[in-house]
């Protein structure tokens, strides 16, 4: 259940059942992190079947994202936070679309990796052990972002909007580590493994900059609605 106290707050029964549907989101996302990690691991059957199930994680975020702008446009919030709300609809469904995105590149490099010699899938190998510990990052955020649709009080509701940007930061941290390495590879593999490899980073810390912008979002509605 979102917040009671910014619920109560609320003047307009649509705004309430909006907020309480984004929580959503947060699900099909965790999941999505958990194909993404266990596709970065798998054989190549399973590589494609995590690949579709990706894609079908996206593909609902999405119908829910086309329902909750039919009734944010139908007359369901009040103009003055509609803007915000439609905003803050789209970035959850950054999360899956990005999801997907990086299910697709990654798919793509493995169809081609038997063409690379062993130092080449070396650095990749390597790549994709930073990324799996970003997809951690990510699901870890994921949680903070769901106890801020859950919390009770404006304070507790801070408090985990700082934990989510701390784990941004350390988000980062592991974002420029695969990049210094590619770079630093860079004279020895294939220019399409450099584009793929430091693309991957900015997507995987794209996920992170997601979480931290929706619970940006909540806390300046929150605002909004509590002056």
């Amino acid at each position: 259940m979102v917040n009671s106290n910014f619920l109560k707050r609320l003047m307009v029964v649509g705004e309430r059942n909006i907020l309480q549907q984004l929580s959503d989101y947060t699900d099909l996302a965790t999941e999505a992190s958990s194909e993404l990690s266990e596709m970065i691991r798998a054989d190549d059957v399973s590589k494609a079947k995590k690949n579709l199930k990706i894609r079908d994680l996206e593909r609902k975020a999405d119908e829910l994202s086309l329902r909750l702008k039919d009734q944010i446009t139908g007359g369901a919030i009040s103009s003055t936070l509609m803007e915000t709300i439609i905003e803050l609809v789209e970035t959850c469904d950054d999360l899956l679309d990005g999801s997907y995105y990086i299910s697709r590149e990654i798919r793509r490099m493995h169809k081609n990796r038997h063409k690379f010699d062993d130092q080449t899938n070396s650095v990749i190998d390597h790549t994709y052990e930073i990324s799996l510990e970003i997809l951690q990052k990510f699901s870890e955020a994921l949680l903070h972002v769901r106890e801020i649709f859950n919390s009770h009080d404006f304070q507790m509701m801070k408090v985990e909007r700082e934990k989510i940007q701390q784990i941004e930061e350390s988000g980062d941290d592991l974002k420029d580590g695969i990049i210094d390495f590619i770079y630093d590879h860079s004279d020895t593999i294939p220019y399409i493994v450099f584009v793929h490899s430091v693309g991957l980073a900015h997507r995987l810390d794209d996920l992170l900059d997601d979480c931290e912008d929706i619970s940006d979002l909540v806390h300046t509605i929150n605002v909004a609605v509590t002056r």
